[in-house]
C-alpha cells in the first residue's frame, strides 16, 4: 500500500484498519467506502486532513499533499 499523502511505497500497519507513514508522519483509517487521513498535532493528537473516497484514493487525480497541506 503507498502513503496517499506523500507515496512512499511502504506504510505500518498499526491496526485492523490504520496505518502510519513514517516519512510524513500521517495515519490513514480505511473505512467501508472512504480512506480519513489524519497528521499528529503538536500536542500528539490527531487532526483530520482530508476524507476521500477509496475509488480516489486508489486512482488519485491529484497529489493529496498538494490540495490539503497548502
Amino acid at each position: 500500500m503507498r502513503c496517499p499523502v506523500c507515496g512512499q511505497n511502504y506504510i505500518g500497519k498499526i491496526g485492523r484498519k490504520k496505518f502510519f507513514c513514517s516519512s510524513c508522519y500521517s495515519e490513514v483509517v480505511i473505512s467501508k467506502e472512504t480512506c480519513n487521513v489524519f497528521q499528529i498535532d503538536e500536542n500528539g493528537s490527531l487532526v483530520k486532513i482530508c476524507e476521500k473516497l477509496l475509488k480516489d484514493i486508489l486512482i488519485p487525480s491529484k497529489n493529496i499533499k498538494e490540495q490539503y497541506n497548502n
